[in-house]
Formats: C-alpha cells, structure tokens, sequence
C-alpha cells in the first residue's frame, strides 16, 4: 500500500521524540506515532504551519490520554498516581463516528492515587512505566459519552482483585496519615473501617470511569464511611419533616431577564465565607442562613453571617443535628423574630439549649417563596434576586475533589434528596473534542474550604442533575 509522506517535521524534546505525518491508510489516518527516521528529509519551509498541526494532534491525543487514564486507573490499580509519559501512536478513523486507536506509555508517579496531591513526579526504576493500548468511540451527533476501552502489558500475577486490594490498603494507610481519625488506635475498629474503604475505593473508581462531565473523585475525608453514616453526619436534610397541614409557601415569580453566560453573587460581595457544619446534620441551616445572608445584603447593602447554631437549638418545627427542610426553617425564623449574627450566637456543632436573644436578632424575614424547578427559569430568579437555598442528593459528594459533577441518574437519584446547599451562581464549559457543552451550577457547600473546589461543588445544569432543581426557595426580606 502506498503512503504519502508529506508535512513530516522532526519532534521537539519537550515531545519525546515523535513525528507527525499525513499518513492516510485506507479511511485511518495516522496522527501521531514514531517516525523519526523520516526528520532529516523534512521541509524546513513548511516548519510553522506543520508545527502547529502536530501540536493540535498531541493536544487532541493528550485529552484522550488524560480520559483514558480514568478507565486505566480504575482497571488496573495502583497505589501511586498514573500519568501519560509519552503518546507512542494515534490513528482517526470515521466508522459510525469517529474512531481514535492510541498507544501510551503510563508511568507511576509519588503521590497517592485518587488523592488531591499535585505536585507529583515520574518515578525512575525498572518497570516504572507499561504501555496501554486506547480505543475510543465518539458519536458527536448525539449527547452520548465517549465510550473507552483500555489494555496494558501488566504482569500475569497482577489479578484485579489483588491489584484493588494492594491499592486499598496503601491507600488507606494514606488516609490514616493524612486525616488521623480517632479509631487509629484501635485495631478492631480499624480492620471494620478498611472493609468499609476498600469498598468506597471501588464506588471512586465506577464514579470515575461513568462521570459525564469533568470531575474527578477520590479520598477525601468521608472515605472510610458507608453512606449510611456520610448521611447522619454530614448531611441533614429532611423531607419526611415537611408539615402538609401547614400553608404551603408560594411560588416565585421568575423575571423575565436576559441571562449572561455567567453569573456569580460572590463578585458582588452576597456570600460569606464558607462554614464547616462538621459532625452534625444541619446542613439545612446553613443553606437558609446562607439564603438570609445574601438577601439582606442584596437589600440592605450589608453581609452579616448568620447563626445556624440558632436555628439548630430554636427551631422546634426542625431536629437540629438530626436533619430539618429549609421551608420549616423559614417559618421559624419568622416566628423567633430574626436571626442573631454568627459572632453573637457562634457554631457549636451539636444540639444544646435554645440562647436566642431577640433583642440582639440583625436580620429579619417577612416570608418564603418557592422556586421553579425549571432551570432556566431558576437561573432567571437567581440573577435578579440572590443565592438560592436547594436540595440536592450527595451521593457523588462524597467523594467529590473537583471538576463539574455530571454523574448518571442511577448513581445519584434525583428523586433523593438528602443535602440542603445554597446556589450562588453559574456558567458553562466547551470541551470541543467531545463535543462537550457543560452548563454548570456553582453551589456553596458546609464542609469548609478543605473539601472540593475550596469548599464549592460545580454540578450540571439543565437535566436536573441529582436533584439540583426539586426544591429551590429563598426567604423574603
């Protein structure tokens, strides 16, 4: 078969010695793949417009690389981070879609997998690095993902299950340096803790390779939990709570506003800083609160941060620790007379005596409204009033360290809402290799800056991602 040989450049260091050619065989076209005997007999005038050709390619096989490292990762599990060294081929071919085939080098790296760590180094030593062979199928027409499929040259002996455990348990020594829980003394209760660990390693990994969207999951500090627990202690909304015999709240009238293509109540100063709900189910109180306080800025001028320990001791019609719904919470700060800022009435993070001091209430409520559930139309509320306190499920919170969250319905039930949050804004992504639009909703969370993209989560926006649009409302000042 014959080959045209043209625009063939040689490869900078920084690119590890490949070379990009116009090699169409049949209907695949070679991209990228090793041809270097071929750079002496290049045409230097043709250098800047073949220069860049090739780094569109090695851009284009990078964002390949970067997905298929997800599948790689959760099939073939190591201790130590995995990185691209070099991409060793890629070929396009149009069949049904688009067709890519790569090979690549992957190498270990010093940090921990799926943890938060950055700034990670190749290691150096015999059998440091494997090659991986990626197949990628991409139908841009239509809305579905990119579907993967991922081979390395990796020992006989490296079974799954023992390459998961193996992961597990250096992991979780990982975990232990690093969060130092209060079992780390105990060995019974440790040995059940790992069981629970290397099973939420599994979910981190599924979470990776079915994410829709950008984000990443891994280790954080909730990952020697069940979601059994993650969910008494660290969420706390409650919609077996909600009262029918009570007057409902009325529905919002949504402006009829140009959107822009991103908005954001933290650029106008209507966002206090992020709060830590810690070991206790409120975090129903801190998504009104965080309502409150951007209402009374956007009317009044003036950001106070509220007490959510107020509404956990005063709020009779909620549970405190226990979980409570932000339609209850709005009634009862209606009926206690406002709302004591934080430095009056400060955080404690468990249930204790009701200490509300009317006299020294800063902020007060008039009512409550409820929000469309359509999410061009909450976007619409959002940008001519303020913050919007939801509910949302946080099945795929738990695990979250960044990027926008876009996980399938059969991970996170939109039906299932177990977490009060405040959005505060939105915007979008453009990812042209898959043919990614990602709208995004930016959501102020309650486990301080340590957690996700310093302490917000990015979810999709429009399909009703986990439940993001089932129960909006805002208080009335």
């Amino acid at each position: 078969m014959k080959m045209n040989y043209r625009k063939c450049i040689p490869f900078i260091p920084l690119l590890f010695s490949l070379c990009l050619c116009d090699v169409i065989v049949g209907k695949r076209e070679k991209l990228l793949y090793d041809f270097t005997r071929f750079a002496n007999n290049s045409n230097r005038e043709s250098f800047a417009s073949t220069l860049q050709q090739w780094e569109a390619n090695y851009e284009l096989g990078m964002e390949l690389g970067q997905e298929a490292l997800r599948h790689i990762e959760a099939k073939y599990p190591h201790p130590r981070k995995q990185e691209i060294v070099r991409i060793v081929s890629l070929e396009k071919q149009i069949v049904a879609g688009i067709h890519y085939r790569m090979k690549v080098e992957v190498g270990f790296t010093n940090c921990a997998a799926l943890s938060e760590q950055t700034e990670c180094k190749l290691e150096d030593y015999p059998g440091s690095s494997k090659l991986c062979r990626v197949n990628v199928w991409i139908r841009p027409w239509t809305e579905d993902p990119a579907n993967f499929r991922v081979s390395c040259d990796v020992p006989l002996e490296d079974t799954p299950d023992l390459s998961h455990h193996i992961q597990a348990e250096q992991l979780f020594s990982y975990f232990l340096n690093k969060y130092n829980p209060s079992y780390g003394t105990n060995p019974t209760e440790m040995a059940q803790r790992f069981v629970i660990f290397r099973e939420n390693i599994k979910k981190i990994h599924e979470f990776n390779v079915q994410e829709k969207g950008t984000a990443k999951y891994g280790v954080t500090r909730f990952a020697d939990l069940t979601y059994e627990e993650f969910r008494s202690r660290h969420l706390g909304l409650k919609t077996s709570l909600k009262n029918e015999n009570l007057i409902p709240i009325p529905k919002a009238v949504i402006p009829n506003v140009e959107l822009p293509d991103s908005f954001d109540w933290r650029n106008s100063g209507a966002v206090t800083e992020v709060k830590d709900q810690g070991s206790c189910g409120s975090c129903w109180a801190f998504s009104v609160t965080g309502n409150v306080e951007g209402q009374w800025k956007i009317k009044t001028g003036n950001l106070v941060s509220l007490s959510e320990q107020e509404l956990v001791d005063c709020d009779k019609m909620d549970e405190g620790c226990n979980g409570g719904l932000p339609d209850t919470a709005y009634r009862a700060i209606e009926q206690l007379g406002g709302l004591e800022p934080e430095n009056d009435y400060p955080y404690e993070g468990e249930d204790d005596k009701c200490a509300f001091n009317k006299t020294m209430a800063k902020v007060t409520i008039s009512g409550a409204v409820n929000i469309t559930s359509n999410e061009t139309g909450m976007a619409q509320w959002l940008v001519q009033n303020g913050p919007i306190s939801i509910g949302i499920n946080a099945n795929a919170m738990q695990f979250y360290m960044g990027g926008i969250s876009h996980p399938w319905k059969v991970l996170c039930d939109p039906s299932n809402l177990d977490h009060g949050v405040l959005i505060v804004g939105y915007g979008a992504k453009d990812y042209p290799l898959f043919k990614k639009h990602l709208p995004y909703w930016t959501i102020k969370n309650s486990w301080s800056t340590s957690w996700g993209e310093q302490g917000y989560y990015r979810v999709y926006r429009g399909d009703g991602t986990c439940g993001v649009n089932q129960m909006a409302s805002s208080a009335v000042i």
